[in-house]
């Protein structure tokens, strides 16, 4: 056999097999004999002893020795009749399945029988047949009764303290009940199928073998032994062995009490302690060093401690190198003085983690008002610790901001009224802490009117950052600009807004020099887009009258010099007016964009080569300008048979051409306003690239190709 059978107790298998003693009480000892003779034929498993007297029956119940699983008793008898006997067999045995088998039937006797706790009513017939029905009817009732005792049992065995396991002749456990899994440290299943060597050293096994199991099969062994449960530690067994008939192994398991001192003053509490879902200890102060005489399942699992390696020990032995004095020393002087103390401190698992233990120690006193024992709760806080340590950094640091930010920060209630403030607004408005805390907040801000204030603070919901400007004003008078941030906090269980404010004096004089630089800017563009452009138009027409009425080299040199001047006026707007208005952040396929510019620029013979599928965020309008300007240029350099070429870069893209390049002095000065090597060229094309690629946050160079040419390469990150 192995370890595998999965053998379970079921009653109904294990009761069918027994032996069945049957008392048949009949006054007729010659049908008596026949009944006997017919019921031991239909089941092996019966053996039938017969009384003719009544009397007799009686006196054999009573007897000590009596071992009758079932009795049939005839109705009509001399003395005492079957209803009589079923009503004394009651008085003793009032469980023994009683069977009356009578030649005598009525529905009275019947109706009485079942009255007065009858098992089973049949009635004698003629014919072998009603035999079989007998022994059908005795072999239900002992069945039943025998289940139903058998199942008391086995509910006295699941819930006994000591722990109960029935091992086949292999040594492998079939059945065990919860107590036995307990001690053992295993779960049921996983008891079943192991063998009996598991839980015994390598060192205690032969002894096993040569004197407990020898000593169990000559008739029962006592004794105690220890055990190894599933975690691995030791624990001491009192234990009894015996073997049944079939040679299966009994085995009770008691655990032996480690402190004798202290059972019987456990046995009342440990009941109620054994559930509780914090670490319980018992320790005995009638003993040297307090010794820990009990402990709970919810402490062993928290410390990892087995309870054989925590009784008989102080509970000193969970301190190690983080645990602080101060808390030790509270818990000694309590127990020095009975009296109860909380405190928190460092302590260590069995595998050196380090926990925050909250310990409460209290006295436990007798009836008499003696000392007893003190208790000690445990409790692993360390979650809790850490959270409060968090909290307090996270308080320390928002102290420290708040206090030493370059902002200012006032704290107000719902009145506005000004509830602390830190030493930045102190001293941007020249007042002491003191002198601010109490007043109002459009005391100190003149923008703020109180009603619309009031209004505005009631429909802030909390936690909502909201953002607006305001003033604030200093003691001597002055004011000065001011953004503020303002957020509805619970602070403390109280509602309270805190502003952050910070001066925005620079920013509105930059502001302010913007404005006057974009009035100044318009009337440039103004200026140069109506004052110039208009003469220049009038210029451009007479020529073309005097073109008419006259023939003269001169005319060809006028016109050119006006186009420039057109040009130059054109160019001179587009950098003007170059982050004038907003840009709109848009995805643009670099492809698209630059085939169709090529048909507005391109030369007769120039060609374009598109080695592209970039898509960059850019504005629309500001890319094509930068695009077109690039394109240009290398038309306008590079001759009328240019091959121009756009492509990627790691980090961007680039506009290349295979014209005569750039002049080896002219370095980063080609984007300056106003350079150009072209006889027409105005100087501002490529100043309006840079100019654009910086609006966007990129960047644009400007080299010779490494075949010639020159290559302006746009990083886009």
């Amino acid at each position: 056999m192995t370890g595998d059978v999965g053998v379970h107790l079921d009653s109904t298998l294990f009761l069918d097999s027994q032996p069945i003693e049957i008392l048949h009480i009949e006054d007729d000892p010659s049908f008596a004999d026949l009944v006997a003779t017919f019921l031991e034929r239909e089941q092996d498993a019966f053996t039938v002893r017969t009384e003719t007297d009544p009397r007799d029956a009686l006196a054999i119940l009573e007897a000590d020795t009596c071992s009758v699983d079932c009795i049939v008793s005839d109705y009509d008898m001399p003395g005492l009749d079957g209803l009589a006997v079923l009503e004394r067999v009651r008085e003793t045995h009032p469980e023994i399945p009683f069977i009356l088998f009578t030649g005598k039937g009525s529905e009275e006797i019947a109706s009485e029988a079942i009255t007065a706790g009858v098992t089973d009513y049949l009635q004698k017939a003629g014919g072998t047949e009603q035999y079989s029905v007998l022994a059908n009817r005795i072999q239900n009732a002992v069945g039943g009764y025998r289940a139903e005792r058998y199942n008391r049992g086995l509910e006295a065995i699941e819930t006994a303290q000591d722990g109960i396991s029935i091992l086949n002749e292999d040594g492998y456990i079939e059945y065990a009940n919860t107590a036995c899994a307990e001690i053992l440290g295993y779960t049921r299943e996983e008891l079943i199928g192991l063998h009996w060597e598991t839980f015994y050293h390598d060192d205690d096994i032969d002894a096993v073998y040569d004197v407990l199991l020898p000593e169990a099969r000559d008739g029962r062994w006592h004794g105690t032994t220890t055990f190894v449960r599933k975690n691995g530690s030791e624990l001491d067994i009192e234990h009894t062995l015996s073997y049944t008939e079939d040679g299966s192994l009994i085995c009770t398991l008691s655990p032996q009490a480690t402190v004798d001192a202290g059972e019987s003053k456990l046995s009342a509490k440990e009941q109620a302690m054994d559930e509780a879902p914090i670490g319980i200890l018992l320790t005995d102060p009638h003993q040297e060093d307090n010794p820990i005489i009990y402990a709970n399942d919810e402490f062993t699992d928290l410390t990892g401690y087995g309870k054989r390696e925590i009784i008989g020990r102080n509970c000193r032995f969970l301190q190690g190198e983080a645990t602080e004095d101060e808390p030790v020393q509270t818990l000694r002087t309590a127990i020095d003085s009975r009296e109860s103390a909380t405190v928190e401190l460092r302590n260590y698992r069995k595998d050196g983690t380090e926990f925050w233990n909250r310990v409460r120690v209290a006295p436990l006193f007798d009836d008499d008002g003696e000392l007893d024992l003190f208790v000690g709760f445990q409790d692993d806080v360390t979650d809790r610790k850490q959270y409060e340590q968090q909290l307090q950094s996270h308080s320390a640091r928002l102290e420290a901001l708040f206090e030493h930010s370059p902002d200012m920060f006032a704290v107000h209630d719902i009145d506005g009224v000004i509830r602390d403030v830190n030493q930045r607004l102190c001293d941007e408005l020249g007042y002491t802490e003191s002198e601010l805390l109490g007043r109002k907040v459009w005391d100190i801000d003149p923008t703020a009117d109180p009603e619309r204030a009031s209004s505005f603070w009631k429909k802030l919901p909390p936690n909502t950052p909201h953002r607006f400007e305001g003033q604030l004003e200093r003691k001597d008078g002055s004011a000065f600009p001011i953004e503020v941030h303002l957020i509805r906090l619970n602070l403390e269980g109280k509602d309270r807004f805190v502003a952050m404010d910070r001066d925005i004096s620079d920013q509105k004089r930059r502001e302010r020099e913007l404005v006057q630089q974009n009035e100044r800017l318009d009337r440039f563009t103004s200026v140069v887009s109506h004052d110039l452009r208009n003469p220049l138009q009038v210029a451009e027409g007479r020529l073309e009258l005097l073109r008419e009425d006259c023939d003269s080299d001169h005319i060809d040199d006028i016109d050119h010099a006006l186009d420039r001047m057109d040009s130059l006026i054109e160019d001179l707007l587009t950098l003007a007016q170059t982050g004038e208005e907003a840009m709109t952040l848009e995805s643009i396929q670099l492809s698209n964009l630059v085939e169709t510019i090529w048909e507005t620029v391109s030369a007769t013979d120039a060609i374009l080569r598109v080695e592209t599928e970039r898509t960059v965020e850019a504005d629309r309008d500001q890319l094509r300008q930068l695009l077109t300007n690039l394109l240009r240029n290398s038309v306008e350099h590079g001759g009328p048979a240019v091959t121009v070429t756009v492509g990627d870069t790691a980090n961007g893209f680039y506009v290349a051409d295979d014209g005569a390049g750039l002049p080896e002095a002219a370095g980063e000065d080609v984007f300056d306003a106003g350079y150009t090597t072209a006889d027409n060229g105005t100087g501002f094309g490529l100043s309006i690239v840079e100019e654009v690629a910086s609006r966007h946050g990129w960047t644009v160079t400007a080299s010779n190709g490494a075949c010639g040419g020159a290559r302006f390469e746009i990083s886009t990150e």
